[in-house]
Parts: structure tokens; sequence; C-alpha cells
């Protein structure tokens, strides 16, 4: 079955210009993994230059080829439009509820946009108002 996790990364450039070229440029390398990794992204944001990825209960291992396309293209963004903003922050939350983060945002722009939040969830039965079903005061 494996070790299944929920992941997301938001890639964020200085224009939407920029963001375009970028998605282009990886087209262009004309890879298989790459160019399925960039099309599971979103990037038809039209004020806000940013590519997102979101996936839920995936096999998120780095020997994986897929996962390692979507590596590179945040590899990619701060090496060839570093300058031009390119800037990345991914999260992963595994079943367990370890979480992995990496990032290049030394300013934490990004934490706008993608974050985690652990909480307890329930779903009680409701006890009607003024009655009780504890039998411990009971004679």
């Amino acid at each position: 079955m494996g070790y299944r996790s929920d992941v997301a990364y938001v890639i964020k450039f200085d224009d939407i210009e920029t963001r375009d070229n970028f998605v282009t440029l990886m087209l262009a390398k004309n890879e298989p993994p790459i160019t399925q990794a960039i099309n599971e992204c979103e990037y038809g944001y039209k004020h806000d230059p940013i590519i997102t990825f979101k996936q839920e209960s995936v096999k998120w291992y780095d020997s994986f080829e897929d996962v390692q396309a979507h590596l590179q293209i945040m590899k990619d963004a701060v090496l060839i439009y570093g300058k031009k903003g390119g800037k990345y922050r991914f999260i992963s939350v595994g079943e367990d509820g370890a979480e992995v983060c990496s990032e290049d945002d030394d300013d934490g722009d990004l934490w706008d946009y993608i974050t985690t939040i652990h909480a307890v969830n329930t779903s009680f039965p409701t006890i009607p108002t003024g009655e009780s079903t504890s039998t411990l005061n009971q004679e």
C-alpha cells in the first residue's frame, strides 16, 4: 500500500509575463515528466504571477520520476528566474502527521498561499439539554 502524503507547492514570480515565460520554457524542454508535471499545475491566474500544485493521498517518494519532475520545476524557478522573483514553498504532510517543508522564500511572502493547520475534529452525539446519560450521580 505504501506511505501516502498530502502535498502542495506554490511558485511565485515578479510578474505574469515572467511566470508565463517560465511555463513556456518548461514545456519547451520537451521532457515528458516535466511536461506532465507542469500540466498538473495551475497557472492560469490572471492577476497573480503564481503556479500552484496540490495533491492528496499520494505516494510522494523522491525516487519517483513524477516527483522528481515537480522538484525540478521548483528548483528551475529559482535557478533560472530567481532574479525575477522566482521562489517557491513546498509542504508535505504524511499520513502519520509528519510534516516536511522546503522553500526558497526569504521574506515569508508565500506563507499567505500555503501553510498547514493541525486540528481535531469530532462528531460526538448530542445530548439534549438537561439530560445526561451518566450513571455516576444517580441513586
